[in-house]
């Protein structure tokens, strides 16, 4: 009786081992969930915000977002979830696709564009400007005007003219008609005579005036080689410039030449120079003629009959320089407002007012929490549970909030310092170019 009890004791204890070997832990049930579980869980969320910026897109976030549907698969999880693993599940379902905006706010542009400057005597930005003056140093020139030969009142108007050229420009000399004389017996050796006194490059008061002392009023007027002659200096040139041509003469071509074909040769060539014609006491026949070859060139004509006159034109030159960058510093003054306002603009729409950021962050925390309602109703969470999960919302919630401030803050920071110093520095170059220019 007692052997039998023992085999039969022992029979129980094998069969139960067995059975409990054969067995598998439950992983998830109406009941609850593993330690094993809940400790991976743990480790599952982000816990800074630059991770939290990463976890989304969830399946319900953004337009994808369905309450039924997202009920549907919350019944389906157990009950008694810790708040960490209920958590979870909602930024697997929930969180929002910050992304997109976390990539245009590192890639803010906070600097400013301004507007080209505008140049000397009508040229745009970013060439070498060249200005070529060629004067007539034929015999009529000697003639007076005022008790002064035009020569004489030439070489003053031009020398002024090119002191005043700002140091962006390079400034070339070249004479016609200067060898030989006026006489029949000399017409060829003057008709062939041009010649650079001044070579090309920037503006040396010293050097220049004594090249304008080296020549005198002598001889016929080839002002058609002139031209070609410039034109063949300026193809020289390797870097990208624009040209300006400025012809000072007191009458017309008297050599032969075709001067109005050369000026249109010379503007529509790969030197693209603007010829302008300065008739300094010109007659109406010679006037019409040197209008045609100012025409032609794409410049102006402009004739003056004393030497207020001549002062008065290359003045003007001046002046319109001086007109332009005016416009360029109240232009880019007010460019530089607009351009702060609407990149400003765009920084509140990244990051404030309901938009952005902010409005993904309130959408999720939204739906989150209505979530944990809907799990509380269902006994999914505890009462102690759930409030973890909120306070684990609010903490997300918080994070990206202060992450959105920050990046408005340092970002609407360096678009106010750059402003300033492109303000500046706008200021500062207006007025150091208009001084320059000032005819005053």
């Amino acid at each position: 009786m007692n052997s039998f009890y023992v085999k039969v004791v022992s029979g129980l204890v094998v069969f139960s081992v067995a059975i409990a070997g054969c067995s598998t832990p439950v992983s998830k049930t109406e009941e609850g969930v593993t330690a094993e579980q809940n400790k991976e869980t743990k480790k599952a969320y982000a816990t800074e915000v630059e991770e939290m910026l990463k976890e989304g897109p969830g399946k319900y976030a953004g337009s994808a977002y369905n309450e039924a549907n997202a009920n549907k698969e919350l019944d389906t999880l157990p009950k008694n979830l810790t708040g960490e693993q209920a958590y979870q599940k909602l930024v697997e379902l929930f969180a929002e696709d910050y992304q997109p905006y976390v990539k245009k706010l590192d890639a803010f542009d906070t600097t400013y564009n301004i507007s080209s400057d505008p140049g000397d005597l009508k040229t745009p930005s970013g060439k070498q400007l060249n200005v070529m003056i060629l004067v007539d140093s034929s015999g009529s020139m000697a003639g007076k005007v005022d008790g002064f030969s035009k020569m004489t009142l030439a070489k003053q108007a031009v020398s002024r003219f090119a002191s005043s050229l700002s140091t962006h420009a390079n400034v070339s000399l070249r004479v016609y008609g200067h060898k030989g004389s006026n006489a029949d017996k000399d017409k060829v050796l003057s008709c062939k005579s041009t010649e650079v006194v001044y070579p090309l490059g920037k503006y040396d008061q010293q050097t220049f005036s004594k090249a304008l002392d080296a020549f005198k009023p002598t001889g016929w007027t080839p002002i058609a080689l002139a031209m070609k002659e410039a034109a063949n200096d300026l193809s020289r040139s390797s870097v990208p410039s624009e040209n300006l041509i400025y012809v000072v003469s007191d009458g017309i071509e008297t050599c032969g030449g075709n001067p109005v074909q050369v000026a249109q040769e010379l503007n529509k060539s790969n030197v693209k120079a603007v010829v302008n014609i300065i008739g300094f006491d010109v007659d109406n026949a010679g006037q019409k003629a040197l209008q045609e070859v100012a025409k032609a060139g794409g410049g102006e004509y402009a004739t003056v009959r004393n030497d207020e006159g001549l002062r008065r034109y290359f003045d003007n030159q001046r002046m319109k320089i001086w007109e332009q960058w005016l416009m360029w510093k109240v232009r880019n003054t007010s460019n530089i407002i607009q351009q702060f306002t609407r990149k400003e603009r765009e920084l509140q729409r990244l990051t404030f007012g309901g938009l952005g950021i902010d409005k993904l962050s309130m959408t999720e925390s939204h739906r989150m929490r209505v979530a944990v309602s809907h799990l509380q109703s269902r006994d999914k969470l505890s009462i102690e549970e759930a409030d973890k999960v909120r306070e684990l919302i609010n903490n997300r919630e918080d994070k990206i909030d202060k992450y959105r401030k920050s990046r408005y803050e340092s970002l609407i920071k360096l678009l106010k310092e750059n402003k300033e110093k492109i303000e500046k520095l706008v200021e500062k170059k207006g007025k150091d170019k208009m001084d320059e220019y000032d005819t005053n």
